[in-house]
C-alpha cells in the first residue's frame, strides 16, 4: 500500500509554504510450511521451523520493520529548514502455513483461528511502525528554521533516534501487554505448552 500524506506545521497568512511529507508503506509475506495430524504436531513443527528473536526463544510468527527517511533543505532568511519529508516503511510478515497434506476438518478448523488470531497480532507490530513513520514526518515538518544545515541536521538526528527508541520499546510493551499474542487468542489448545506468536 501507498499513503501520500501532506503535513503542515502552523504557518501565518503570507509565510512560507508548509513543508510536503510523503509516507510510503510496504507490505511483504513470507511463509513457512509445516503439517501434522494434530495441533502438538503443528506446534512441534513450529518449534523446528519458526524464528529465533533476539532473545533467543523461538516464535511462531514475526513481523520485521524498517523505516527510512529523507529530506530537503531550503534556505531562506530566517535560516534552513525543512522543505519536504518522505519516509518509506518496510513491513515483513513471518508466518506458518499448514501444508495441503493436513486434511482433517476439525485441525483445520484449530488452525484457521489461531491463524487469524496471529495475524492481527503481528498487525499491531506493523500498525505500531507506521505509527512511528507518520510521527516522524510531523516532526520533520514542525521542526523551525535553524541557523546552520548542519544544525538541522543534528537536531533531525536527534528527534527521529528517540522516535526510533520509543518505538522499539512500544514493540516490546505491546508484546509484554499481549503476551505476544496470547491474550488476543493466538493460542493453539492442547495440552502442551503454549506457542506464542512475535
Amino acid at each position: 500500500m501507498a499513503i501520500l500524506l501532506l503535513c503542515a506545521s502552523p504557518l501565518s497568512a503570507g509565510t512560507r509554504s508548509a513543508p510536503s511529507c510523503e509516507l510510503t508503506a510496504k507490505e511483504r509475506y513470507t511463509y513457512y510450511e509445516i503439517s501434522g495430524k494434530d495441533v502438538d504436531d503443528l506446534r512441534r513443527e513450529m518449534n523446528q521451523r519458526g524464528t529465533v528473536g533476539e532473545d533467543g526463544r523461538v516464535y511462531s510468527a514475526l513481523t520485521s520493520w524498517d523505516i527510512n527517511f529523507s529530506y530537503d533543505i531550503a534556505q531562506d532568511a530566517s535560516g534552513y529548514r525543512v522543505k519536504s519529508a518522505t519516509t518509506n516503511v518496510d513491513i515483513e510478515y513471518r508466518l506458518p502455513r499448514v501444508g495441503a497434506s493436513c486434511t482433517d476438518p476439525e485441525l483445520n478448523l484449530v488452525w484457521a483461528r489461531y491463524s487469524e488470531r496471529l495475524q492481527q497480532h503481528e498487525f499491531g507490530h506493523k500498525n505500531l511502525a507506521l505509527q512511528a513513520a507518520s510521527e516522524i514526518n510531523e516532526l520533520l515538518a514542525s521542526l523551525p528554521a535553524f541557523p546552520t544545515a548542519d544544525a538541522l541536521a543534528a537536531e533531525i538526528t536527534r528527534v527521529t533516534d528517540e522516535k526510533f527508541w520509543v518505538l522499539k520499546e512500544k514493540q516490546v510493551g505491546y508484546d509484554d501487554e499481549t503476551r505476544h499474542g496470547e491474550t488476543q487468542g493466538a493460542i493453539l489448545p492442547s495440552r502442551g505448552t503454549r506457542f506464542a506468536g512475535a
